[in-house]
């Protein structure tokens, strides 16, 4: 089983659709990624979306293999 825990990114706005299409960042498990995420989106500097051009906010995410469902 090999479980991915990542963080990703969005557009802050709400009219803005962007998503990052590649992880920000792989961490060892679910809670360092969310740990991370919360960090990166407390920094005062965020990067800007290249759509709209709002800060970009950062969320966890995981995939889960389960091997008796394959």
């Amino acid at each position: 089983m090999s479980n991915k825990y990542k963080v990703r990114a969005y557009c802050s706005s709400r009219i803005c659709e962007y998503v990052h299409k590649e992880d920000v960042m792989v961490a060892i498990n679910y809670e360092t990624a969310y740990s991370l995420a919360q960090l990166y989106n407390d920094f005062p500097s965020k990067p800007s979306c290249p759509s709209c051009g709002e800060a970009i906010s950062f969320y966890a995410h995981a995939v889960i293999e389960e091997p008796w469902l394959t």
